[in-house]
């Protein structure tokens, strides 16, 4: 009886996208009975430090679930760090009869010759290539090509923002478990408008504790206020159009409040109202929700302003709704002083 003949996709899937179940697809098609998809520990190759093993496992799980010949394989979580290929491979070999065949990208078969044992690493198991359109392939080794259309998807990509190249499921997981929102937020605005967030987000997160609400979706809405302020005039009036018609008469100074609530519930599907409610009247602060008082002041009062706010931060923590009068009141004589000038 022959072995069971079985694909082998290993990657950091930080996250698991459209892409990889493509490779995986192609994989199948290649003759393996099955595909293991191993995430690593810690790439040799990386620096930077991934999401949690945990995490990344549970969405690879969630986005492979409807394909019966696709599994995820956790070997490496009992390997030692960083996670070299030739300790995985030993270790399938000792715990399973199979055939294993282990596909690589192209700009990982340039390195080849640079990976820990590679030599030992091709008695274990077969390697082969994926070969996109008409690239050349360039590696040490004679290796099977195996051709793939090319997919301009990629892990840093999602997790900057393009959250329609994951499956639905693990876009669900990462806005409940709040997976990349740093790098969400970074990509979508300049450093300074990012830095003001952060401060934002931090005040949030201190007035939600004085008034026992959920201190995480404080920090969440602080974080993502300004999500859409950086937008350029023509999108911001396009968008406008299709959601917010009856506000366009408003100054594009305000619109970023109003965007960011359907662009939100746009990229992430959010349910939850008060998040979208809070980032929807943060600019006007027309709103006696909580969550949308907090982040009007923390938006007005957190310390990169650069002006003493201590007074109207510590009536916040005893009084929501005075805090918000009197920073109002304060935002009024401070413009009508700018006007004069």
């Amino acid at each position: 009886m022959s072995a069971v003949r079985i694909g082998l996709l290993g990657g950091s899937f930080d996250p698991i996208h459209k892409g990889h179940l493509a490779l995986a697809k192609a994989i199948l098609k290649d003759g393996c009975s099955q595909v293991w998809l191993i995430p690593c520990m810690i790439s040799p190759f990386k620096h930077e430090k991934p999401t949690s093993f945990e995490d990344r496992v549970a969405m690879i799980k969630r986005a492979i679930a409807p394909f019966k010949k696709m599994k995820v394989c956790t070997i490496e979580k009992e390997l030692p760090m960083p996670s070299y290929t030739i300790y995985t491979l030993q270790k399938l070999k000792e715990k399973y009869d199979h055939e294993f065949i282990f596909y690589i990208g192209n700009d990982q078969a340039q390195l080849l010759d640079k990976w820990k044992d590679i030599e030992e690493c091709m008695k274990l198991a077969e390697f082969r290539v994926f070969k996109r359109d008409s690239e050349v392939i360039e590696c040490p080794y004679d290796l099977k090509e195996v051709p793939f259309e090319r997919i301009d998807i990629s892990s840093t990509k999602v997790r900057e923002g393009a959250f329609q190249d994951v499956s639905e499921s693990v876009r669900n997981y990462i806005w409940e478990h709040r997976l990349y929102l740093h790098e969400f937020a970074r990509h979508s605005m300049n450093e300074k408008r990012y830095r003001h967030s952060v401060s934002v987000a931090n005040v949030c997160k201190e007035l939600a504790s004085a008034h026992h609400l959920n201190e995480e979706d404080a920090y969440v809405i602080g974080l993502l206020h300004d999500i859409c302020k950086c937008w350029d005039d023509e999108k911001s009036e396009r968008f406008m159009k299709v959601y917010e018609k009856d506000h366009l008469d408003e100054p594009k100074a305000i619109w970023h409040g109003y965007l960011a609530d359907h662009y939100l519930k746009r990229v992430f599907k959010i349910k939850e109202k008060h998040i979208l409610k809070a980032v929807h009247h943060h600019v006007k602060g027309d709103c006696d929700d909580p969550y949308a008082q907090i982040v009007y002041i923390a938006d007005k009062c957190e310390p990169l302003r650069g002006y003493d706010s201590s007074y109207e931060l510590n009536l916040a923590k005893r009084n929501l709704k005075e805090a918000v009068y009197y920073v109002k009141q304060v935002q009024s004589e401070y413009i009508k002083k700018e006007k004069q000038v």
